[in-house]
Formats: C-alpha cells, structure tokens, sequence
C-alpha cells in the first residue's frame, strides 16, 4: 500500500508539471547608480565610486548606462553618528574608542517606474579604538565605512531578485 501511494505521488508530480525554480530565472541584472546625495553629517565620502566597486565584484548584478540599466538605484545617506568614548569626561584631547554609524535610504526602480526597494534602510558601523586625533582618525575610516555600506547595499540588492 505504501509503494503505491509513492508511486502516485511521483506520477502526480511529474505529470502535474512540478517545477522549482529559485529567483526570477534570469541571469544577470543591470543598474544604474545615480550620483548619491548626503543629508547628513557625514564626511565627504565616495560611496558611489564604491557601490559601482562593489557592482562590479557581484556575479548576478552589472553597472550599465542610464538608458540600458535594468534598474536605476539611487542611495541618500541620511544619518551620520558619532560617539566618542574617554577615560574621564573631562579629557577630551584622548579619546579611548570612536564609534562611528552611517545610515543610508536605497530606492530601485524598474525600467516600468515600479518601486523595487522604496526608501530600503541600510546601517553600518565601526568601531575604532585608542586614538589621540579622532577627527583625523574619522576622516581616514570614512572610506572604509563607505565600502562596508557598498556591499551591504549590493548584497540587499542581490537579494531581492
């Protein structure tokens, strides 16, 4: 009784058209990265540079012009945190760590004008410890900070398709 109901259910399977099938289907997608804007306290920083960076080391996502992206994603960092811990209150010439959170709104749209990701939030931080210049020190991880945001924001867009 129990090979027959097996062999049904593999009969129902096959001839009922079972198929599985993991994303879309097809292989490779093509954004565009719009020049990020910055409405926060954040330094300076390339992130566009490193989100076309980090586009280009992904398998299933390309850059591509404007007009023949799939996508096009545009990314506004929109809070900048900074938090400086010392050893005592008062001495504010060594500081003892910086911890530094940069946070970011991704928006992707389709050729069609449809919202893929609207307003998506992307968070990164890092921590750096014993310093004695930490505006130096903030300025020099920045660029960091923007590659690990990069590939959190490329990894979010893998992800969706």
């Amino acid at each position: 009784m129990g090979v027959g109901r097996l062999i049904l259910l593999v009969a129902a399977a096959i001839l009922g058209g079972c198929r599985y099938q993991r994303g879309t289907g097809t292989a490779m997608r093509s954004i565009y990265v719009e020049p990020g804007s910055n409405g926060s306290l954040c330094p300076k920083a390339a992130l566009t540079a490193q989100l076309a960076k980090a586009i280009q080391r992904s398998a299933s996502l390309k850059l591509a012009c404007k007009h023949e992206a799939d996508a096009h994603l545009r990314v506004e960092i929109v809070n900048f945190l900074q938090k400086n811990s010392a050893y005592d209150p008062k001495d504010t010439s060594i500081v003892l760590s910086l911890n530094l959170c940069v946070v970011a709104e991704c928006t992707l749209i389709d050729r069609e004008g449809r919202f893929l990701l609207e307003r998506q939030r992307v968070e990164v931080g890092m921590d750096l410890e014993k310093c004695n210049d930490f505006h130096l020190l903030r300025d020099q991880a920045t660029p960091q900070l923007m590659e690990r945001l990069a590939r959190e924001i490329c990894t979010l867009l893998v992800n969706i398709w």
